[in-house]
């Protein structure tokens, strides 16, 4: 079995209005990983977890 471990940069997206959440991006890793995840080509250990208002 290989893992990986995944770290991305925790910037806000450019050009967003000023109330708009700032990692949208966020959102896009976990529904590709969970793809793969469908598909049988990986299994998530440990889904990203938001605390207070931070991931």
């Amino acid at each position: 079995m290989l893992v990986i471990e995944i770290h991305v940069p925790l910037s806000p997206a450019p050009d967003l209005p000023d109330d708009a959440y700032p990692y949208p991006w966020i959102e896009e890793i976990e529904d590709f990983l969970a793809g793969l995840e469908e598909t049988g080509e990986a299994e998530i250990f440990d889904e990203g977890v938001e605390h207070g208002g931070y991931y």
